[in-house]
């Protein structure tokens, strides 16, 4: 499949559930016994039937942004695809947004470049710096509890800016690198 980004809204049944299994996650001795109830593999046949293809997962990690964490410009060449599975409670993502897609101003590409692409950039580094100066955000999707973001992993993209002070009040989510297989 070679679409962009997929935007799916109640993804999981049970959310309240994996946001508490995030929120304890932090905590080692209870994460074994939560992931028994609410495995991690339903998630990934889920997206394999969404991708209509089989997948590997190269990482699956939760991450908690705050108020002060800011994101950076990225794109990741490792793999096909990111899923941002959002968990935030529903009232505090109101009005936030999660995912940024960004363009370069220069050369125009919204993603990083092929081979082909490369050959007319003379230093790729200084091109592609972190200088919110040379991007332009094209594109952003708000964060609803229970959304998964699906899009391909070569675009450029940020998580957005953390919000809120604990894990009820903050962005939480599940990172998931995925590789067509």
């Amino acid at each position: 499949m070679n679409q962009k980004i997929f935007v799916i809204d109640n993804f999981i049944e049970g959310p309240l559930a994996y946001h508490d299994k995030i929120a304890k996650s932090f905590e080692p001795e209870i994460k074994a016994d939560i992931e028994k109830k609410y495995p991690e593999s339903k998630i990934f046949q889920d997206i394999s039937s969404i991708l209509r293809s089989n997948i590997q997962v190269l990482e699956s990690k939760d991450y908690v942004q705050k108020e002060r964490d800011r994101s950076p410009i990225c794109c990741h060449m490792e793999s096909d695809y990111i899923g941002v599975l959002y968990l935030t409670l529903p009232l505090s993502a109101w009005g936030e947004v999660g995912i940024k897609f960004y363009s370069h101003k220069e050369t125009g590409l919204d993603s990083f470049p092929t081979q082909e692409q490369a050959r007319n950039i003379s230093d790729i580094d200084k091109t592609f710096s972190q200088n919110l100066e040379n991007w332009k955000e094209y594109g952003s999707i708000p964060i609803k509890h229970n959304r998964l973001i699906l899009f391909r992993s070569n675009l450029w993209h940020s998580y957005g800016n953390g919000f809120g002070s604990d894990l009820n009040t903050s962005m939480l989510y599940k990172k998931i690198i995925i590789k067509n297989g």
